[in-house]
């Protein structure tokens, strides 16, 4: 397998990885809205610190995303 095939093989997956934390990201936020004013305090602050942190990755991805496509063109 080239090098060039590889990069894109591995995009591929990280396009995978960015849909899935997207959409667990506004699933999130979906259940936050609807749910504030009866969830528990604890509960609110465990969904706000996951929402931060699935953020933090889904920012990660897409610089190495980037990053991959840089190198890519350099081939």
């Amino acid at each position: 397998m080239s090098e060039e095939s590889r990069i894109k093989e591995e995009i591929g997956w990280y396009k995978v990885a960015f849909a899935i934390l997207m959409a667990t990201c506004i699933s999130l936020l979906a259940w936050l809205v609807e749910n504030y004013a009866i969830a528990k305090p604890v509960i609110l602050v465990l969904c706000w610190i996951t929402i931060v942190v699935v953020i933090a990755i889904i920012v990660l991805i897409n610089r190495k995303v980037f990053k991959k496509l840089d190198r890519l063109e350099e081939l």
